[in-house]
């Protein structure tokens, strides 16, 4: 179970409870919980939204960290479920490594590796770039979705850290910089609406398709990255 799952189990959801948007000005926010106990994180919509456009790309063996929930609700074509975890304590994981160490990681056994809002809790996230590219096999594809605008993630400062926020710009080089640059390509989503709602926790139900369908590149709430392996 994801840890945005486990929060929503744990809080009493207060959909009902609306939110006066002409009363924002406030030193708390309306959730710090991401809006998970009023429903479903904003920035969700997103990384959804970028998981089924590319829905194609998520066949054969497919890698997820922690669990394997979006290769099973977007996979077309699986032959595998792979999960990634750090140590033998996750009973779901099928490979035990480091992401950022890749010396701890097998070697060209993946077609895709969806790895979503991971790479802002890896303080050497450049070496965990690498990782992803070493199990990748060639012609294998990285769907990766990293944190733009967002508030800190208490649940992960407080165990492992919580180190960065990305742009298009920072993404697409870095990633580059590993895969090569005509092969990454880091895209956005978001405007200043659903950044404030995802800053205040107001949650994806409060807010219509129509708003978060709205891109603005000067406010990037997801960063997403499409990287392949040549």
């Amino acid at each position: 179970m994801s840890i945005i799952n486990k929060i929503k189990r744990l809080l009493k959801r207060n959909v009902t409870d609306k939110v006066d948007w002409r009363q924002l000005r406030s030193v708390e926010p309306v959730s710090r919980y991401f809006g998970c106990d009023r429903g479903t994180p904003a920035d969700r919509y997103y990384i959804e939204k970028f998981l089924n456009d590319n829905r194609s790309d998520i066949r054969g063996a497919v890698l997820e960290v922690a669990e394997s929930h979006y290769s099973k609700k977007f996979g077309a074509g699986v032959t595998k479920y792979e999960v990634l975890f750090v140590d033998k304590t996750n009973p779901e994981a099928t490979i035990v490594g480091d992401l950022s160490r890749p010396e701890t990681l097998p070697e060209g056994v993946i077609d895709c590796f969806i790895c979503t809002q991971t790479f802002n809790f890896i303080y050497d996230f450049k070496s965990a770039i690498a990782g992803a590219y070493k199990m990748l096999k060639p012609g294998g594809v990285l769907l990766a979705t990293l944190a733009g605008v967002s508030q800190i993630s208490r649940h992960d400062m407080d165990r492992w850290g919580d180190y960065w926020r990305f742009t298009t710009a920072s993404a697409g080089r870095s990633f580059g910089e590993v895969f090569g640059e005509s092969a990454a390509v880091a895209d956005s989503y978001g405007n200043v609406l659903s950044a404030v709602a995802l800053l205040e926790g107001i949650s994806l139900e409060e807010l219509t398709e129509k708003e978060l369908d709205h891109k603005d590149p000067d406010y990037q709430v997801i960063i997403s990255v499409r990287a392949v392996k040549r």
